[in-house]
């Protein structure tokens, strides 16, 4: 049997759980390690061998604005997608320096419409892009080989301020925040 050619891997799956880290179910908690990381993982690092033994190839993980900051009562789900930012932009820069033609690509979007708060439940403050807005940007960025893409400029100013604030800033505002969520 041939092996068919992947050109582009979407690693497209998570969740989230929302309280206190001492009072959040382990259970659900390592179901999403092995959901938001694990698979993530393990999928990019199979597609990557075949995409850059053929030099050809794009793969676009899933990560969120989440994980550019302390996410303190959704501390799970934030250490998970910053996981997954990491994990991307690592594999880039490997990529670019081995003349790759292969690029791999994170989306870090804000609120989406999709079942995401009804799982977690949480509601949030920010009102949330729809999810073919979002499809579309994210694909359309991940063929230009762009790095980091974050659609909507809310989002956008946000991973700015969380880099320039000072963590334990982030940290207040992040709390304050996600008690709104409740």
């Amino acid at each position: 049997m041939q092996k068919e050619n992947i050109d582009l891997l979407i690693n497209n799956a998570g969740f989230g759980i929302f309280g206190n880290f001492t009072e959040t179910d382990l259970e659900k908690e390592l179901n999403l390690i092995n959901t938001n990381i694990t698979a993530v993982h393990i999928l990019t690092k199979l597609f990557l061998k075949d995409m850059v033994a053929r030099n050809n190839g794009k793969i676009l993980n899933v990560s969120s604005i989440a994980g550019s900051s302390p996410g303190p009562l959704m501390a799970a789900y934030y250490s998970s997608k910053a996981y997954v930012l990491r994990l991307t932009e690592s594999i880039y820069e490997e990529l670019k320096k081995q003349n790759s033609k292969v690029t791999i690509s994170v989306l870090c979007p804000g609120p989406v419409a999709t079942n995401f708060n009804n799982v977690a439940n949480v509601k949030f403050s920010l009102k949330a892009l729809s999810s073919e807005y979002v499809a579309k940007y994210a694909i359309d960025n991940t063929l230009k080989g762009k790095l980091m893409i974050i659609p909507g400029i809310k989002i956008k100013i946000l991973r700015i301020l969380s880099k320039i604030s000072p963590d334990k800033l982030t940290m207040k505002v992040v709390y304050k925040n996600q008690t709104r969520k409740k």
